[in-house]
């Protein structure tokens, strides 16, 4: 039998002066609108659309925020949703809403992937319970997020076999697994320069990553001992867990290809 997951919805962000919601004139990411319906509501109802979701929970967004744009309030009410005040980090915030959902399997994700959808939300999870895994990350094709928007700028990965961006999706299956939100917030300061955070897993993998031989299988498998868990890199050839809103330039590319 499949245990559904808990979900943590990641909807904090930069402070008042967050990009996107700079370019949209609203006080946080998380009341960005597109297609007249804001980011933590397209989330939420993705969420309680998806057959392995069961209760969920918001790290953010922030007290302010929600003040200055009541209709926030009345979303996290309406999808039931229990609220956490955002930490100082994503990681901090995902170990933080982990914590709270106090059950395995739980599913991180943010709020900022606006072509998010149920289906593509069970695939992974449903994916991510095969593995023999305490973590699982998500990684997507690069070639399929370009084909489906070709203008939008991704931080990309280039490995031997595949060139990919990792998702905003994770599967926290154990105690363990809050191993990897730990090293995550090792990098995150980093999450922009892919050297940099290879770097971080050790100076190996940083000459074969260089060289062009760093494997996708190799990563897993020297991240799971640095971090002393298993960790699982689920493939993905579905563009929706990578396209996030990360810039004014990915709020304006993501709204013309909606409209």
């Amino acid at each position: 039998m499949m245990h559904k997951f808990n979900a943590v919805v990641l909807a904090g962000d930069r402070g008042p002066t967050d990009a996107v919601a700079q370019a949209a004139c609203q006080h946080g990411k998380a009341a960005v609108e597109f297609n007249q319906r804001t980011l933590l509501e397209s989330t939420l109802a993705t969420l309680s659309q998806a057959q392995q979701i069961d209760k969920i929970f918001t790290v953010g967004p922030s007290n302010e925020c929600i003040s200055r744009t009541p209709q926030l309030a009345e979303i996290l009410q309406h999808y039931q949703a229990t609220h956490l005040t955002p930490a100082a980090g994503p990681s901090a915030s995902a170990l933080a809403g982990v914590q709270a959902s106090a059950i395995f399997p739980t599913l991180i994700v943010t709020c900022d992937l606006p072509l998010l959808h149920a289906q593509v939300v069970d695939e992974f999870c449903t994916s991510a319970l095969m593995r023999q895994a305490d973590f699982v990350a998500g990684a997507v094709d690069y070639a399929e997020i370009a084909r489906l928007i070709p203008e939008l700028k991704k931080t990309k990965y280039s490995f031997k076999q595949d060139q990919v961006c990792f998702a905003n999706l994770f599967a926290v299956l154990s105690g363990a697994g809050l191993k990897a939100l730990e090293f995550w917030q090792s990098i995150e300061q980093d999450r922009k320069k892919p050297i940099k955070i290879v770097k971080k897993i050790d100076w190996p993998s940083l000459v074969q990553y260089q060289l062009g031989t760093l494997t996708l299988d190799k990563v897993e498998q020297v991240l799971s001992a640095k971090i002393d868990a298993r960790l699982a890199i689920q493939r993905s050839h579905q563009p929706e867990l990578a396209i996030d809103v990360d810039s004014a330039h990915d709020y304006q590319v993501i709204t013309d290809y909606l409209s």
